[in-house]
């Protein structure tokens, strides 16, 4: 009953943020569609599986016929989500259970985040610091962005995940800390091997610990232990065998197993057994490495680059740097940078500096110093990659809802009454500075013909758009990367590519379709078997090749300077240009 008295502040606050982002989001739960391409594969990926696809089968079949597009995620975040569907499949229909699914998902993960976040704060200040941590996660615009109604994809999996392995090192019991600390991470790298460099940050300091403090060994030996048991389980469960053969290096794969394996026969003996002796403690742990290079070297050397090493230049010339969300910080936009930076990250970043300034002596140094590596690491990598910005935001919520605490309440205590109003007001400035500055953003140097284009362009990309594409019979479209998902939820039809990098080989012939003459173009268009191109003018990607290719086929249509070969189609209330690839074989006026 006091567990549950505990947690009920946690339950209001998660009820009421619940019901507001319902509000906010009421739009795009209309839809029934997910904020973005991953969203909406992985949607995709749940219909074939519940539509019979094997378990173990993740391919889309319906993307770069005829060889298909192999996947990097697994099924695990799809669990909830195919639950909730055939749970409510039979009381309210697909359509609406697929809604609700996307619904009730995300803010069971934000739930659980907001869970953690109190119990990751009360380990190092007080319980009504640790409340407000809670509410303030829903301020924390990186954090939001991933937990929110119809954000289906793994990152919201992934900040619950590494709330959970920062919450297991304050666990005074070192062995279920470390068991739970070594599944959660093996959960989170299969999930998703974005989750690596944190991962990393939590062994590197075990290990850190243990060279220098006996006592550490338990832990570690428990984390590495247990991490690899459950990495080969899920593995397993997730792949149905154990091909040695088979090694991608965007996933968890035999050659990382492998390799881990290698490098714990070495190292758990010497946790178990080794004495307390500094130099033959370092010693082992470069023993334990070269057989685990050696294993990884040798079964996938192609990854030794990185997960996108072997990625069609091509390809990562035209898309993956334009992806902005694996780039530095210093890639982003004013707004973007503001969004991203603005809120609990510098907030907390600061409330930091202050700690360390004044040494309050309530709090418990030792636990302060996992949260502040835990917070600086992940800080260091948000820098570097955008999208890691959600977990560093997480990890300073604790920091930000010290110091915002502390700014109320010294606010509080200002006799004069106009000075003590401001005051208060002021502590807003902390809770968001990153939405404030949005809406500062937002309102000023906008140009009315810049939202014309922008409106004109959202038309003609629209569902509605989209859906109508319905009245061609079935075929292969070559369509923008990231239209494709979309038009594999809303039709029948099948596409050359997606924004996914495992398919890169079909994302290069798009590319070359766009950028090459027509008669290139034409070659490639029949080897593939696509009948039709879908597009808009708008578009940022085609913007690119049009640019860049001024004499190829898309620069040409944009020109109006379309190939004999290609035939106008019109859909009636569609917005979008719709071309048929006729045949070599037949007339034009076919």
């Amino acid at each position: 009953m006091e567990r549950v008295r505990g947690n009920l502040p946690i339950l209001l606050i998660w009820i009421a943020v619940s019901a507001l982002l319902i509000l906010i989001t009421r739009g795009q739960i209309a839809t029934g569609m997910g904020w973005d391409p991953d969203d909406q594969l992985r949607m995709v990926q749940l219909r074939d599986w519940l539509g019979g696809q094997s378990w173990f089968d993740t391919t889309q079949y319906r993307i770069g016929e005829p060889d298909s597009q192999p996947m990097h995620w697994p099924r695990w975040v799809e669990v909830p989500l195919a639950l909730l569907v055939l749970l409510l499949n039979p009381l309210i229909g697909p359509a609406a259970a697929e809604t609700t699914a996307m619904v009730v998902v995300p803010l069971i993960t934000l739930g659980l985040a907001l869970w953690l976040v109190a119990r990751i704060t009360e380990q190092v200040f007080d319980r009504p610091v640790a409340i407000l941590a809670a509410t303030l996660t829903a301020t924390s615009v990186p954090i939001v962005a991933q937990i929110r109604p119809m954000r289906v994809d793994h990152h919201g999996w992934q900040i619950v995940l590494a709330l959970t392995a920062l919450w297991t090192m304050f666990w005074p019991d070192k062995r279920k800390g470390g068991i739970a600390l070594g599944a959660a991470l093996a959960l989170w790298l299969s999930i998703s091997l974005e989750g690596l460099p944190i991962s990393a940050a939590f062994i590197v300091l075990l290990v850190w610990r243990w060279v220098f403090q006996t006592e550490e060994g338990v832990r570690l030996f428990w984390t590495l232990l247990s991490f690899l048991s459950v990495s080969v389980l899920l593995y397993l469960g997730s792949q149905g065998g154990f091909g040695i053969a088979i090694n991608y290096c965007d996933a968890l794969s035999p050659s990382h197993l492998l390799a881990c394996t290698a490098g714990a026969a070495v190292i758990l003996p010497a946790i178990k057994w080794l004495p307390a002796n500094i130099p033959m403690r370092v010693a082992c742990l470069g023993l334990a490495g070269v057989p685990a290079l050696a294993i990884f070297y040798s079964l996938s050397p192609q990854c030794v680059g990185g997960a996108f090493n072997t990625m069609d230049p091509l390809v990562r010339e035209y898309w993956l740097v334009n992806v902005l969300e694996g780039l530095p910080i210093w890639y982003q936009n004013g707004k973007t940078m503001v969004t991203l930076l603005g809120g609990s990250i510098i907030v907390g970043l600061g409330s930091l500096i202050y700690i360390a300034r004044v040494r309050p002596e309530r709090i418990d140094r030792d636990r302060l110093f996992v949260l502040v590596y835990a917070f600086l690491w992940a800080l260091v990598l948000s820098l570097l990659v955008q999208r890691a910005t959600a977990v560093a935001a997480a990890f300073a919520l604790p920091f930000l809802a010290w110091v915002v605490r502390q700014a109320f309440l010294r606010a509080r205590g200002i006799k004069n009454g106009l000075t003590r109003i401001f005051a208060t007001a002021a502590v807003v400035l902390l809770i968001m500075p990153g939405p404030l500055a949005i809406a500062l953003f937002n309102s000023v140097s906008v140009e009315d013909e810049k939202i014309e284009d922008e409106a004109e362009n959202t038309m003609c990309k629209s569902d509605e758009s989209l859906h109508r594409l319905n009245a061609l019979p079935r075929a292969n479209i070559l369509a923008p990367f990231d239209y494709g998902p979309r038009i594999l939820l809303l039709t029948p039809h099948s596409v050359l590519a997606t924004s996914h990098h495992r398919n890169d080989q079909a994302m290069g012939d798009q590319i070359r379709i766009f950028t090459a003459s027509p008669n290139m173009a034409r070659s490639l268009l029949e080897a593939h078997n696509i009948r039709y191109i879908v597009a808009c003018d708008g578009e940022a990607e085609l913007g690119i090749y049009a640019k860049r290719h001024p004499e190829g086929l898309w620069a040409r249509l944009v020109e109006d300077e379309k190939p004999d070969w290609l035939q106008p189609v019109h859909i009636r209330d569609n917005d979008l240009h719709i071309w048929r690839v006729m045949a070599k074989d037949l007339p034009n006026d076919f």
